[in-house]
């Protein structure tokens, strides 16, 4: 089997079909891919909840002509829907963690480690940071990216960062003066320090 060049282009067409199922927790994901797929369930998620919430909505403007009973049972339902939803994102997201784990030659029972309050930060930044390793493991042959999965992992990254400046500028106003300090502020004052 031969490898991927690395010094080809971005949006390149990969030179190996590799089946993979990238919904299973066998195989691996790189950075690139964990992160589009993250991005990606949490659109899917997001969509599926307000789905969800305009659904039984639309039931709870008409309460003139809709028994109690029946609205009840439409807010029920909303938590049963809200649960069931979460189970399954909750799934994916191991899943995609294990794949992950598995990219670095990590056993995928680490991703346990999501559960202690503390360590979640570190252990993020650790599948977040860490490189897998190149060529075949324990888990089996790397997986190249696909291009929408590239695309979406930037898009997140952007994200991330954005929102990590509007964070900074928001609790900068709330603990100042009032008055909002730009990004390009935040930088140079912060940089005083260094």
């Amino acid at each position: 089997m031969t490898q991927p060049s690395s010094n080809s282009p971005f949006f390149a067409r990969n030179s190996i079909e590799i089946k993979d199922n990238p919904l299973s927790p066998n195989g691996r994901f790189n950075r690139l891919s964990y992160l589009g797929w993250y991005g990606f369930l949490n659109i899917v998620t997001v969509v599926a909840y307000l789905a969800l919430g305009v659904f039984v909505g639309a039931f709870s403007l008409s309460t003139f002509s809709i028994n109690d009973r029946v609205m009840d049972l439409f807010s029920g339902a909303m938590g049963i829907g809200i649960l069931v939803l979460w189970a399954i994102v909750a799934y994916f997201h191991i899943v995609f963690l294990v794949r992950r784990l598995h990219d670095a030659n990590r056993s995928g029972w680490l991703c346990l480690l999501i559960l202690i309050p503390l360590i979640q930060f570190l252990f993020m930044l650790y599948v977040l940071f860490v490189p897998g390793s190149k060529g075949l493991n324990d888990y089996g042959a790397p997986r190249p990216s696909a291009v929408w999965e590239k695309i979406l992992a930037w898009l997140m990254i952007i994200v991330m960062i954005l929102s990590l400046f509007s964070v900074a500028s928001l609790i900068s106003f709330m603990s100042s003066t009032g008055e909002l300090q730009t990004p390009t502020e935040i930088v140079q004052k912060g940089t005083s320090y260094f």
